[in-house]
C-alpha cells in the first residue's frame, strides 16, 4: 500500500526537463574540465548531490535515490578493478624490465619512417590478443611513447597511433569486455558479430594505416640522436635485458589464451613481473612488491628516463577509479528518475528510417559515454533501448550490435572527461585535447557506418521480402524468427 502511495506521488519528468538536466550536467563537467582544469571526481560527487534534490522535487525519496545510486555503482566495479590492475601492470612491467626491453629493441630495429604504422600494428595486435585497451596503452603504449620521443615524433601523434590500435583491437577481440557486452546485450553470437564488424573496421583501419604512414614520413628523418642515445644508455645502465624480461608478457598471454578473465590475466602478468624484478633485475623484495601498489621509481640524472619510467602502480589509478565510481553514482540517479529513458523515448519517436536509426544508435552511445564516462554503461543503455527498435523496422540484431559498439566503444574517446580518455592521457603523458585530433579510426568508423545506412549496404533485413518498415505485427505471429536470425547470421 505504502509503495503504491509513494508511486502515485511521483511526477513524470518530461523530455524537455530531462534534456535540461542533461545539458546542465554536461556543461558543469565541461566547464570545470576545460576552463578550470578541475578534478572530475569532485565535480561528479557535487553533481550527485545536486541531483538528489531534483529527484525529491519529482517525488522520489532521497533514501531510495541514494540506494539506486549505490546499486548502480556496483556495475562499475569490474571496470574499476581492471583499471587498478592495469596500474599494477604498468609499474611491475617496468621493474621487471619488460617495458624498457621493448623500448630498447624498438629503438634498435624500428625503421623511423614506419614508426607510427608499427606503433598502430603493435598496439592493435596486443589489444586483439589480450582484449584490453587499458593494458595495451599501459605497456606497449608507454614503450612506443619512449621510442617516439627518441625519434623526434610529436607525442600527440604517437599517442594517437597507440590509442587507435588499442581500441581497434579491443573492438574486435572476443575477450574484450565491450565486445562481449555488446553481443550479450543485443543477443548476437560474438564470433558472428566480429566477422560482421570487419566490413566497417577493415576500411576504417586501412585509412588509419595510410594516415599514419603518410604522416610518419614527415618525421622519419627527424631523429633526435642525443635523446635516443640517452634513452638506450639509461636502459642498459639500469636494467638487465634479454628473454627473461618478456616472461610477464608470455604469462599474461597464456592466461588470456586459456580464456581466463582479463582481471586474472593482468594480475598474473603483474605478479610474474614482480618475481622477474627480484630474481633477474636484482630489485630488493620489498621494493619489487611495492611497485605493485606505488609504481616504479627511478632516481637518475637523466630527466628523460625519469619521465619515461617513473609511473604505474595501483596508487596512480585511484583518481580514475574515483571518477568511475562517482560517474556511475550520477548515472544511477539519472536512470532511476528516468532522465535517460525520457531522452531516448523522445528521440525514438522521431525516427522512421534506417539512417535515423543508425544516427540515433551512435548518438545514444556518445550520450552514455558523456554522462556516465563508461563504455559499458553506454553499450548496455544503447543496446537495451535500441534492439527492439531495430527489430521493429526489420533490421537484424547484427546491425544493431555493430552500431551499439561503434558508438559505445569509440564514442568514449570524443569526451576529454571520459574515464578511457583520462586514463590514456594520464598514462601516455599527453593531454586529451592534443591526441584526440589524431584518433583517425574513431572519426572514420561512424562515417562509414552512416554511409552503410544511406546506401543500405550490410543493413541486413529480418524479412528479405519486406522493406525497412514496421514489422511488429509479423514478428508477433513469428516469435522464433529472431532466434533463427541470431543462429543464422
Amino acid at each position: 500500500m505504502e509503495e503504491n502511495k509513494d508511486q502515485n506521488k511521483k511526477r513524470e519528468i518530461s523530455a524537455g526537463v530531462a534534456l535540461l538536466i542533461f545539458l546542465l550536467l554536461s556543461t558543469a563537467i565541461a566547464v570545470q574540465q576545460v576552463v578550470f582544469n578541475g578534478d572530475m571526481g569532485s565535480m561528479f560527487f557535487i553533481c550527485w548531490l545536486f541531483l538528489i534534490p531534483i529527484g525529491t522535487f519529482f517525488g522520489y525519496n532521497s533514501n531510495d535515490l541514494m540506494k539506486a545510486s549505490f546499486n548502480f555503482v556496483q556495475k562499475s566495479l569490474p571496470a574499476v578493478f581492471i583499471l587498478l590492475a592495469a596500474g599494477s601492470l604498468i609499474g611491475t612491467w617496468i621493474a621487471a624490465g619488460t617495458t624498457p626491453a621493448v623500448i630498447y629493441y624498438g629503438i634498435q630495429f624500428i625503421n623511423p619512417n614506419f614508426f607510427l604504422v608499427t606503433t598502430l600494428l603493435l598496439a592493435s595486435a596486443l589489444s586483439l590478443f589480450t582484449g584490453s585497451a587499458a593494458g595495451t596503452i599501459g605497456t606497449v603504449g608507454i614503450a612506443m611513447m619512449g621510442i617516439g620521443g627518441g625519434l623526434g615524433v610529436p607525442p600527440a601523434i604517437t599517442a594517437g597511433a597507440v590509442i587507435c590500435g588499442a581500441f581497434f583491437g579491443n573492438r574486435l577481440s572476443p575477450m574484450a569486455d565491450t565486445t562481449v557486452l555488446a553481443s550479450a546485450t543485443t543477443g548476437v553470437n560474438i564470433f558472428k558479430y566480429i566477422k560482421f564488424a570487419l566490413y566497417d573496421q577493415v576500411p576504417a583501419y586501412l585509412i588509419s594505416v595510410i594516415f599514419f604512414l603518410v604522416i610518419g614520413f614527415k618525421y622519419g628523418g627527424s631523429i633526435n640522436s642525443s635523446t635516443t642515445r640517452e634513452m638506450v644508455e639509461g636502459i642498459q645502465t639500469n636494467f638487465h635485458l634479454g628473454l627473461p624480461t618478456l616472461i610477464p608478457l608470455v604469462v599474461t598471454g597464456i592466461f588470456l589464451a586459456k580464456k581466463q578473465p582479463a582481471l586474472i590475466s593482468i594480475l598474473s602478468g603483474s605478479v610474474s613481473a614482480i618475481f622477474i624484478a627480484i630474481f633477474y633485475q636484482g630489485v630488493p623484495v620489498a621494493r619489487a612488491f611495492n611497485t605493485f601498489y606505488s609504481g616504479y621509481s627511478l632516481q637518475t640524472q637523466s630527466q628523460v628516463m625519469e619521465t619515461l619510467l617513473n609511473r604505474g602502480g595501483i596508487e596512480s589509478m585511484w583518481s580514475l577509479a574515483g571518477i568511475t565510481l562517482f560517474g556511475f553514482a550520477v548515472a544511477g540517479i539519472l536512470e532511476h528518475i528516468k532522465v535517460l529513458e525520457k531522452l531516448a523515448e523522445a528521440m525514438v519517436k522521431r525516427v522512421r528510417t534506417t539512417v535515423g536509426l543508425t544516427f540515433l544508435n551512435l548518438f545514444m552511445g556518445f550520450l552514455g559515454n558523456a554522462i556516465a564516462l563508461s563504455q559499458n554503461f553506454a553499450i548496455v543503455m544503447t543496446g537495451t533501448l535500441m534492439s527492439p527498435v531495430y527489430k521493429k523496422y526489420n533490421l537484424k540484431l547484427l546491425v544493431c550490435c555493430r552500431d551499439v559498439e561503434a558508438g559505445g566503444t569509440y564514442g568514449a574517446l570524443f569526451f576529454p572527461w571520459n574515464v578511457n580518455t583520462v586514463f590514456a592521457a594520464s598514462v601516455l603523458g599527453v593531454s586529451a585535447g592534443e591526441f584526440i585530433p589524431y584518433l583517425v579510426i574513431v572519426y572514420i568508423t561512424p562515417i562509414i557506418i552512416m554511409i552503410f545506412a544511406i546506401t543500405k549496404f550490410k543493413m541486413l533485413k529480418i524479412y528479405p521480402d519486406e522493406k525497412y518498415v514496421d514489422v511488429s505485427e509479423r514478428l508477433k505471429n513469428d516469435p522464433n524468427v529472431i532466434l533463427k536470425d541470431v543462429a543464422n547470421s
